[in-house]
């Protein structure tokens, strides 16, 4: 029997890598932060329909986040919905997304132009939402690292 040789190099060259859920989740906290820094571009402009969509897409972001290092993730039967998949994660989790549950009806309505544009009081709700749920994670122990 051969005796198997591994050399130093080739033993530290994966020391420093990420695995692919903390991959996945560092890509998508960084767009939320974005999406949250375009959202607030938009409302600025009073562009309250761009400014929902991109609120509501840094929660999204922020969620599959959270999920893609939970062991949620490692699950082969997932719910189809962002929301119902962070409910999974634990009850702080299930709590965000409730709230962010609220907003989907509004959000598809004028996403499929069946209502003109949001509130402004809609639009900043979101955002605050958004904002909140994204500092509260990277907050989280286990986003310290992002938090620069």
């Amino acid at each position: 029997m051969m005796a198997q040789i591994i050399s130093a190099t080739a033993r530290l060259k994966g020391a420093g890598r990420q695995a692919p859920g903390e991959l996945k989740r560092d890509r998508f906290l960084r767009q939320a932060s974005e999406l949250i820094a375009s959202a607030r571009g938009f409302a600025a402009e009073k562009r309250w329909d761009r400014a929902l969509e991109l609120a509501y897409r840094a929660g999204l972001r922020t969620a599959g986040a959270r999920v893609a290092v939970s062991p949620v993730a490692k699950r082969r039967r997932l719910p189809s919905s962002a929301w119902e998949q962070l409910s999974l994660v634990s009850a702080a989790d299930k709590a965000w997304a409730a709230e962010f549950s609220r907003y989907s009806r509004i959000r598809s309505r004028v996403a499929s132009g069946l209502e003109d544009a949001p509130s402004s009081e809609t639009v900043f709700a979101v955002l605050e939402l958004a904002a909140r749920f994204l500092d509260a994670t990277v907050s989280d122990g286990e986003f310290d690292d992002l938090a620069a």
